[in-house]
């Protein structure tokens, strides 16, 4: 089941109230009736069970169930992206937040083709985040992904912190391969992974990667274009993090099937 973020102040037990965007939203274009109930995620990410009691474009109000207790937390996953053409670059950021990526990094590498104009900055960081939040609640996150400002390779690397494994997505390498490095490794340890353009890194940033201790590793045999090998690197952390909190029965710590809800159009600002 999606949910909706809301702020911590709309919270007041035993009710929620939504006004603005999002009510115009419920109420508009997803048509919710009284009595139907919603997942609601506060600024604090508590989780809420609510049921609508009243529902206009102007105002929404909805009785708390129950308090929920959060999903195990996401393991952090810093996504180093090289900038993509055009709406590959979206479709990229909203499938890397169902996956539960929890950092993006835009990259601008020596041969990256995409390469924003600084002044052009604000509207498209307003854009991308609405995009990484529309589908961090389409996939019941708690929180959106960060957003970091576009930056070359060397400065992405100078901002990894300690103790952090970082990986360079490589088609080229066929020694080691994610899934079998990840499953070595603690299983709260931070992730940074690299994926470079589809003309590849420059000499001089593999040459810096190997300094800053960054590990090449594959995703499989197949030649996989930027965005899929992202996606494939973030499914294998994904699928290994829910085998790891997963209950006797292997099902998800929630108890929920995979599946669509009848009314899952998340919300997000244009």
């Amino acid at each position: 089941m999606p949910v909706y973020f809301v702020d911590e102040s709309a919270v007041q037990p035993p009710e929620i109230t939504i006004r603005g965007p999002l009510a115009r939203h419920l109420a508009g274009a997803l048509r919710m009736q009284p009595g139907e109930r919603c997942r609601f995620v506060d600024s604090r990410e508590r989780r809420y069970l609510g049921e609508l009691t009243a529902v206009t474009p102007a105002k929404i109000v909805a009785i708390i169930i129950k308090e929920e207790p959060p999903p195990p937390p996401l393991r952090s996953v810093t996504l180093a992206q090289a900038m993509l053409k055009g709406h590959r670059m979206d479709w990229l950021l909203q499938k890397a937040a169902e996956l539960g990526a929890t950092r993006i990094v835009p990259l601008i590498t020596a041969r990256t083709i995409v390469r924003p104009r600084r002044e052009r900055w604000p509207v498209q960081d307003r854009r991308w985040s609405a995009i990484l939040r529309e589908a961090a609640q389409q996939s019941g996150r708690g929180r959106p992904p960060e957003l970091a400002q576009p930056c070359d390779f060397r400065a992405a690397l100078a901002d990894v912190p300690p103790k952090t494994a970082r990986f360079l997505l490589s088609e080229t390498e066929t020694q080691a391969f994610l899934g079998l490095v990840l499953s070595t490794l603690p299983d709260d340890q931070p992730l940074f992974i690299v994926v470079g353009p589809e003309g590849g890194l420059s000499p001089d940033e593999l040459a810096d990667a190997s300094t800053r201790g960054v590990r090449a590793v594959s995703v499989g045999r197949l030649t996989l274009r930027a965005e899929t090998a992202a996606l494939a690197a973030l499914a294998l952390v994904h699928g290994l993090r829910s085998m790891q909190t997963a209950g006797d029965d292997g099902r998800p710590p929630t108890g929920e099937a995979h599946g669509a809800p009848r009314k899952t159009a998340p919300w997000t600002v244009q």
